[in-house]
């Protein structure tokens, strides 16, 4: 009773608050952010942007939709999959995650004017640099099989930039990632998250 109270209040925050939560990666729109340009779209070879993450990404297509536990952990690294090249913002990740969520949350996945991130990616981008996200499971009792087509399961996620120019970056990040999901027609979707960041 507990966990089915605890995720109709969580994923229901991030349903229904999605601009006013960053934990929900709806809004990375700060106070003293300063907007960001991206190169315009090209069909040049010479000039084309690099594939994201150097095509180490991992994408939707590899997750087991039959498996909560598969879904919910291909989501969290994607989640983290960011590229300074391609990326305007770290709601690009979130875009591209579409595929493994519910209609309705794809549908808040809009990226803002401004990169909150902006500070702490200005280093990667120097150097044209992608992340390189992994995951273990977060402490707590927090992941939880809520009912049989319900469930909770959260991630310490942290990662490192990996230049394209060789330089090495000493950038890293950390936080802890909660993934809502539902069952339909025997697949898993996600159906919200919140993001918890750690200090360094």
């Amino acid at each position: 009773m507990r966990g089915s109270r605890a995720y109709r209040s969580a994923a229901g925050i991030c349903l229904a608050l999605p601009l006013t939560l960053t934990a929900c990666g709806a809004s990375e729109d700060r106070a003293g952010a300063t907007p960001e340009t991206s190169a315009p779209a090209t069909s040049d070879p010479a000039t084309a942007q690099p594939t994201p993450g150097g095509g180490s990404f991992i994408e939707a297509s590899d997750a087991d939709r039959t498996d909560a536990d598969s879904t919910a952990e291909i989501a969290a690294l994607m989640l983290h999959s960011w590229d300074t090249t391609n990326d305007r913002t770290q709601t690009a990740a979130a875009v591209r995650a579409k595929p493994l969520m519910s209609e309705d949350w794809a549908a808040q996945q809009v990226e803002p004017e401004r990169n909150a991130a902006q500070g702490s990616w200005l280093e990667p981008a120097q150097h044209q640099a992608y992340s390189s996200p992994s995951i273990v499971p977060a402490p707590g009792d927090v992941s939880e099989d809520v009912t049989e087509d319900k469930a909770i399961r959260a991630y310490d996620v942290s990662w490192r930039w990996e230049s394209r120019d060789g330089e090495k970056l000493t950038a890293t990040g950390q936080r802890i990632v909660t993934i809502y999901l539902e069952k339909h027609d025997e697949r898993w979707y996600v159906v919200g998250h919140q993001f918890q960041d750690m200090s360094q």
